[in-house]
């Protein structure tokens, strides 16, 4: 199972084709971008995923064209649903589940930032213990970290909620491999400093079967999106 996660950039825009070329690369099997719109390329990026097999797609509806969200793409069936389930639209989490993989249960998150973080953090936090016994996972842009070792700068404001996540059995699936590197995966235009934002946090049960995750910068270094991809196969 190969997964991908990967945040594209105010929909994508003419990048569309790029962006379908770097995935179609991967092969991946379950597929989830954030900042996801419903404007010009909704059609192009939709069909480009079906063309590669990932034709089973859930993606919310928003309110305006210019909304970013998030979506899944699959080659097998699941079940989805907005996360938190009461949310209102755009969605910023999806939770799903992969009967025909290994019974994955997935959170695809781009998660906001400053004072509108916190109830997303708690709301994973809160998830039910069943959740993180079994083959779990919360990728995505979650827009958090640990100052210092995920950014160059101590700009982090709710890290000791990111840190809960851990306290409580998450697995950082990419630091736990690489305890002491520093990658970034997204610079800012104005200071350049470095941030890990995207993330996969992995029950202990999957992060025992992972047996690769990466981080794919050329595509942020190239311009195809300003955010790197996550890979993740088990």
């Amino acid at each position: 199972m190969k997964i991908l996660s990967w945040n594209i950039l105010h929909g994508g825009g003419q990048r569309a084709p790029d962006i379908l070329d770097a995935i179609e690369k991967e092969q991946p099997d379950i597929v989830t971008l954030q900042e996801f719109r419903h404007g010009k390329s909704k059609a192009v990026l939709l069909d480009g995923l079906k063309s590669m097999g990932l034709d089973e797609q859930y993606v919310p509806e928003t309110t305006s064209a210019r909304d970013n969200s998030v979506i899944i793409a699959s080659h097998t069936q699941f079940q989805a649903q907005v996360f938190p389930k009461d949310e209102p639209l755009p969605a910023r989490a999806i939770r799903a589940f992969f009967p025909d993989f290994a019974e994955l249960n997935l959170i695809a998150a781009h998660l906001p930032q400053k004072k509108k973080q916190p109830p997303f953090l708690h709301a994973l936090i809160d998830l039910d213990k069943d959740f993180l016994n079994e083959n779990s996972l919360i990728i995505g842009d979650l827009n958090a970290g640990i100052p210092f070792e995920d950014s160059e700068t101590k700009s982090f404001e709710h890290t000791f909620l990111f840190q809960q996540l851990l306290r409580d059995g998450w697995v950082d699936a990419w630091r736990a491999r690489n305890p002491k590197k520093r990658e970034f995966t997204w610079i800012s235009t104005k200071q350049k400093n470095g941030f890990r934002y995207d993330h996969a946090l992995a029950s202990s049960s999957l992060n025992k079967k992972i047996t690769r995750i990466e981080y794919n910068h050329n595509v942020r270094l190239t311009g195809v999106s300003d955010h790197s991809y996550i890979i993740l196969e088990c």
